[in-house]
């Protein structure tokens, strides 16, 4: 997984937020070791607010931050992507006639994200991502990938870059998009899938 660049402010009130339950959660744990009177010995410290901070902001990333309560009051506006997404591909290579089978995989945690898009014929993979927020009408996922043909596939087709930019319905169950291919290929086309 890489990281990825969003228009959410949450990435600076988080961070805060964090802190302040880690300097309650060190502080409370004092107080419990000082009320049951336990003395750790000299060598092992309590816990320190950082230690507790570096806890706190594992868990928030891989686990809390999908947490529906933190979306409802405002805390997390970034998108839960992960899954599997299915749909097809449609490529000026052909003019779009047809409508080619695909499938998105995406891995991601608050922070880092992967992105890999499947067919018959070839495998691309993220290199960078952005996740934009702010339109309330629409979130947008847009991130440069690199495709490997597979052995299968066409004499023609070769290792490129490309670029893909996709917006994620209101109901967080559709991802609509085109995607646009570098010098060497030149193609674009139409991108569709749904979560399943």
């Amino acid at each position: 997984m890489h990281s990825y660049a969003t228009d959410s402010s949450e990435r600076k009130s988080v961070p805060l937020y964090i802190g302040c339950t880690s300097v309650l959660v060190a502080w409370a744990l004092n107080r419990v070791l000082g009320a049951i009177q336990f003395a750790l010995p000299w060598w092992i410290d309590a816990p320190s607010v950082i230690g507790f901070y570096g806890l706190v902001y594992a868990i928030f990333n891989k686990y809390l931050w999908r947490w529906r309560i933190l979306r409802t009051i405002g805390v997390v506006k970034i998108p839960d992507l992960n899954g599997t997404w299915e749909g097809y591909v449609a490529s000026s290579f052909d003019q779009h006639a047809t409508k080619y089978d695909a499938t998105i995989t995406i891995f991601q945690n608050w922070t880092q994200i992967s992105i890999i898009l499947e067919t018959s014929n070839s495998k691309s993979s993220s290199l960078i991502a952005a996740i934009v927020t702010e339109d309330p009408n629409s979130m947008v996922l847009s991130y440069e990938y690199l495709n490997e043909p597979k052995p299968n596939s066409k004499h023609t087709m070769h290792i490129h870059r490309g670029t893909a930019r996709l917006t994620l319905q209101s109901d967080g169950k559709m991802l609509e998009g085109e995607y646009y291919t570098g010098r060497d290929r030149q193609n674009f086309g139409i991108l569709r899938f749904k979560r399943t």
